[in-house]
């Protein structure tokens, strides 16, 4: 989940902001570091608060509904939809790269084949939960055989000498000075490419052993990603000058969304509904890749740093709480201030886009007040959001995922799993 196609598209963003190849290979490490530390916290409240759902459920738990559908709320209306159009439009361009090899690849052209991309995957994912995963595997694999060629050709090019830019007195020859707010941005850029180092926090309910396990999971995959980040750029300044790089790259089971976004496809047990949001289109066809990565990166800092504010208030509420994982508060309250050094600066240099994404958010207020928390509304209003969710289910044939089905339709639905892992077994 961490290695996708941040590591392919933040490089020319963090040396733009950075202004030299040290100071942007020192980003890279640090942004492993930071990583590292929210990680640990995570960790802690994973297996004191053991529910899956992630920062949803940590905030929820210790901040309350309201706090926890903003959250839930830019999730779904910007983290995840941007990432989505960040992953395609990049695709996109390192398709179309060769057919033009001279200038950047036109803009009908990359969005049009964006769209194809994300559309193809959209039926899949709702098709089949095997097809999808079999895709997701081939890919991964593609792109860590990608990134494996990539160091050791850079490693063959230090061996043979080609390694003038990473010397001291080239690295840090900055062709500009960086203000604070540009290193916040370079911080922004290489965030995206570390993004889903808290994902295993959304199945925590499903780990064997979470207590071993999560720190495990932790103190492996973060510093290996990190080196291979690391590596990478290395590799890259091997190959390419600092100018020749920057021309090269392009919860509604709780109740807080729609019900019909909490429906399954009844054949295929599927989320159909979830997955024809038509979000990441809009989003893919108004923005630019580089702001699309400064605004999704700045609002999954926000999220990650309440979440992490939680595990201190948590501490101060319930200090007797049971923690098999304890860490020591100095780790949140260094990644707290690294937090706030972040979203200040980067508010500062990018007001517009970084506004843009907290306004979106606090519109969430008043939908929680009038979807959520008013529980006695009108029967016209009740009578019309059942017909939506009557309609969506006539025409995506889906059901809900939960105990409160019927009885026969839970026993279809369970069949189908059951049928799946079946075959799955049979082909293993």
């Amino acid at each position: 989940n961490i290695i996708g196609s941040g590591i392919f598209i933040s490089p020319k963003g963090v040396l733009e902001h950075s202004g030299s190849v040290g100071l942007a290979l020192i980003i890279w490490v640090l942004g492993g570091g930071v990583s590292a530390l929210g990680s640990m916290c995570y960790a802690e409240l994973g297996v004191t608060i053991p529910k899956s759902g992630g920062d949803y459920s940590y905030v929820t738990e210790i901040f309350g509904g309201l706090t926890g559908f903003l959250l839930l709320w830019s999730a779904v209306l910007i983290m995840y939809p941007t990432s989505l159009a960040v992953i395609a439009l990049t695709f996109s361009n390192y398709v179309l790269q060769p057919v033009f090899p001279d200038c950047i690849p036109p803009y009908d052209a990359t969005r049009t084949l964006s769209l194809v991309c994300l559309l193809l995957l959209t039926w899949v994912n709702s098709t089949s939960v095997r097809w999808a995963t079999r895709i997701q595997d081939i890919f991964t694999a593609g792109k860590l055989l990608a990134l494996g060629l990539i160091i050791v050709v850079g490693f063959m090019q230090i061996f043979n000498g080609n390694y003038e830019e990473l010397k001291p007195s080239n690295a840090f020859n900055f062709w500009m000075t960086p203000t604070v707010g540009q290193l916040a941005l370079a911080f922004l850029q290489g965030s995206f490419a570390f993004s889903g180092w808290n994902f295993l926090n959304y199945v925590t309910e499903e780990l064997v052993d979470p207590r071993r396990n999560l720190p495990r999971a932790i103190f492996i995959s973060i510093p290996l990603v990190t080196f291979v980040y690391t590596f990478t750029n290395i590799a890259y300044f091997t190959a390419m000058t600092p100018e020749e790089l920057m021309l090269c790259f392009s919860g509604a089971r709780e109740g807080h969304l729609p019900s019909l976004l909490a429906m399954i496809h009844f054949k295929y047990c599927t989320p159909v509904p979830a997955l024809l949001c038509g979000t990441t289109i809009i989003i893919m066809l108004v923005g630019d890749t580089y702001t699309l990565i400064n605004y999704v990166s700045f609002i999954n800092y926000l999220c990650y740093g309440v979440t992490i504010m939680g595990l201190i208030v948590l501490r101060y509420k319930k200090p007797n709480m049971f923690r098999p994982i304890k860490v020591n508060l100095l780790i949140p309250i260094t990644y707290l201030l690294f937090w706030a050094f972040l979203l200040i600066f980067s508010f500062y240099s990018e007001p517009i886009v970084c506004g843009v994404g907290l306004i979106i958010i606090l519109t969430g207020v008043p939908v929680f007040f009038l979807g959520v928390y008013w529980k006695n509304k009108p029967k016209c209003i009740d009578r019309f959001i059942e017909n939506i969710t009557y309609c969506g289910q006539k025409v995506c044939y889906v059901v809900y995922p939960q105990p409160s089905l019927p009885e026969d339709d839970l026993i279809a639905c369970n069949d189908a799993v059951v049928n799946e892992k079946e075959k799955t077994l049979k082909m293993q």
